[in-house]
């Protein structure tokens, strides 16, 4: 195992602070480097205790509001979504058990699905069970599989999930955003390329190097299975949590049943522990492309982050810093966090 340096620096601000009466205040904001990317972040726990109007009344609101309307409930699904053509399946939707899928109206990639993960309009995140990602994995594999062997330029997956609307969903129904593109994210890009040089320098791959560092350390989460969960040390967004399958599995069709169950299952957990009525959660399962294995040196992962919680004059998490000088703001302590996920987990 190659060690994986984890650089970080302190950055004191000193003011007159009106919280203490216009006296000396000392602020520290800790300024850190993604090992593997290179790219900085800041950590100011400070910034989350900024006053946002919060109200946990528009969760319950909002949930009652937009049942009563919603494309995704089992008495409209069938006749209100979009249809797959003949060449992928026959009845225009791939389904297993409660979860549907089918093509996304609104497409950002050529092959671009929608998976409806619960008949039921709302289910809070600690109340999906492993076994309804499961169905979500089999339906979404069977997407890409038929896909690539149609179009096999078509051969970039990923599984996303965007829970609530201040993640980003415009409908509340729990449901994933399943894409098998011709070319890869920027993100997934950066990931294969810094994998590659990490590899190409140590001969050695980044992602079971960094299970065999962090194991057991101050940002380990636990394992299910040959899944291991961590906190990242330079998050790309507050509360980020990472998970990386063990062994040389670098694909969603180089994943066994057992792989696949260990995924679910810390999906489920992750999500127990940190689920809180009225706050937004992303998530996306990284893989390598559907027709190499890069094992030696890419393994697949995913990366789950926190939102705000849901205010009536909403604030946004992603601004200037984020958006324009590509290094953003972390309120939580990775440290910190993994400790609490632990006793959970």
């Amino acid at each position: 195992m190659v060690k994986i340096e984890l650089v970080k620096e302190l950055i004191e601000s000193e003011f007159l602070s009106p919280l203490k009466k216009f006296k000396k205040d000392i602020t520290v904001t800790e300024r850190r480097k993604n090992p593997l990317t290179g790219e900085w972040c800041r950590i100011s726990i400070e910034r989350a205790t900024r006053p946002i109007e919060m109200k946990d009344h528009l969760e319950s609101e909002l949930i009652k509001k937009s049942g009563k309307k919603c494309f995704f409930c089992k008495a409209k699904i069938h006749n209100s979504v979009a249809r797959f053509p003949s060449w992928l399946v026959t009845d225009g939707k791939i389904k297993i058990n409660e979860f549907v899928l089918f093509p996304n109206l609104y497409p950002f990639a050529k092959y671009h699905a929608v998976g409806v993960l619960t008949e039921k309009h709302f289910v809070g995140l600690d109340k999906i069970k492993p076994e309804k990602w499961e169905d979500c994995f089999e339906g979404s594999m069977r997407f890409f599989k038929l896909v690539h062997e149609e179009h096999p330029s078509a051969r970039f997956p990923s599984i996303n999930f965007n829970f609530f609307p201040t993640a980003g969903a415009s409908l509340l129904h729990p449901h994933v955003q399943v894409l098998n593109a011709i070319h890869p994210t920027v993100m997934t890009d950066l990931y294969y390329r810094k994998s590659w040089n990490y590899f190409d320098k140590n001969k050695s791959n980044y992602w079971q190097d960094l299970i065999e560092q962090e194991d057991g350390g101050e940002r380990f989460i636990g394992k299910t299975g040959s899944m291991y969960w961590f906190t990242n040390f330079a998050p790309i967004h507050t509360g980020e949590i990472i998970g990386i399958l063990k062994g040389n599995v670098s694909s969603f069709f180089e994943m066994t049943e057992e792989d696949v169950k260990d995924v679910c299952e810390g999906v489920y957990r992750i999500f127990k522990c940190i689920y809180e009525p009225g706050k937004g959660y992303n998530m996306v399962i990284y893989s390598a492309p559907l027709n190499e294995h890069l094992g030696h040196f890419f393994s697949l992962n995913l990366s789950i982050i926190t939102r705000p919680k849901m205010s009536e004059y909403y604030t946004t998490d992603r601004a200037y810093c984020e958006i324009l000088h590509k290094e953003p703001i972390i309120t939580t302590i990775p440290e910190d966090l993994a400790s609490k996920l632990r006793k959970k987990f």
